[in-house]
């Protein structure tokens, strides 16, 4: 009881701030709990996930997620145009769906199929407008936690109920009221953080405000599933990809280093944000091909776990 009470506390928390600042709840989030959801997300993904792919189809999503994080790194630091940097990170992305898509080729022509849709829009979606395809994708990211949520609890309809009205009902509902406020709010001056989720030609239309504020608060819902649900579905000793602490320690240091994180996006939000974008890439990522391959048949995971494990042995 006390846990539905402090959950409903924060969904409408968040969906008033997201109403009424908008700008500041995306910044303030986003520096507070933005490399703890990284580092949660990944442990649970590498806890959860690591048995059911391969060898070799880890070591090739390891590859081409390793080239996202240095085609950032190089970005930063002005080895690579940042143009050039973005279209490449695109095409690695493009990589990692057609990964998954080739492990769905056996299941039957529907699964394959989504993820032969999903490639080629981003596919097009690159070719066309780059920029507005990556603002696409970072607004979809925060819809992510649903798929990891419906994959560990199943398609039972009071999931699906929960899910839809948190990610799908109340978003569409502040867009409306910050379309048409019954009482006058507050624009707010720092228009540098509408890029995060507004390509440039989407910021002077009457619906960047709008839509902005329903992305801030679906930013808000992606922490507060990643941090307060698969923290708490991550076993705390488990065979993995990465030698991970235990719990204990895991979330010592973790407090330690977000705690580094607001100070430095205190000092310098622009780069710090941009520096976290490395680890951060990895995780929006690696949620493509995941959230594809749950589409595959269980009988067919167990096989290649049975695969692994006979090739280890």
């Amino acid at each position: 009881m006390n846990y539905s009470i402090w959950s409903g506390a924060i969904v409408l928390v968040s969906a008033w701030s997201a109403i009424s600042f908008p700008l500041s709840t995306y910044a303030l989030t986003l520096a507070t709990f933005g490399i703890a959801h990284v580092a949660i997300e990944l442990r649970y993904i590498d806890s959860r996930f690591r048995h059911r792919l391969d060898r070799k189809l880890q070591t090739r999503l390891l590859i081409i997620l390793l080239s996202i994080a240095i085609l950032r790194c190089c970005s930063i630091f002005g080895i690579v145009l940042p143009n050039v940097a973005h279209l490449l990170e695109l095409c690695c992305g493009f990589g990692l769906i057609l990964l998954a898509t080739h492990q769905l080729w056996i299941c039957n022509w529907r699964r394959r199929s989504i993820g032969l849709i999903v490639g080629c829009l981003l596919g097009i979606g690159t070719i066309v407008d780059p920029i507005g395809t990556s603002v696409i994708f970072a607004i979809i990211h925060n819809l992510t936690p649903v798929g990891f949520i419906l994959e560990r609890q199943g398609f039972k309809s009071r999931t699906i109920w929960i899910c839809g009205t948190i990610f799908g009902i109340l978003p569409l509902l502040i867009m409306l009221y910050r379309s048409f406020p019954i009482v006058q709010l507050p624009v707010e001056t720092n228009v540098s953080y509408l890029s995060a989720f507004l390509a440039p030609s989407w910021q002077q239309s009457s619906i960047a405000y709008p839509l902005f504020a329903a992305v801030a608060f679906l930013q808000c819902m992606h922490y507060a599933a990643v941090i307060g649900l698969l923290s708490q579905w991550t076993p705390n000793c488990s065979k993995s990809f990465f030698p991970w602490l235990l719990s204990k320690s895991f979330y010592w240091l973790l407090g330690g280093v977000s705690l580094c994180f607001l100070i430095a996006f205190e000092n310098s939000f622009a780069f710090t944000r941009a520096c976290y974008g490395i680890v951060a890439s990895i995780h929006a990522w690696i949620e493509i091909p995941l959230l594809l391959l749950m589409l595959q048949p269980m009988e067919q995971n167990t096989t290649s776990i049975r695969n692994q494990i006979s090739t280890e042995g």
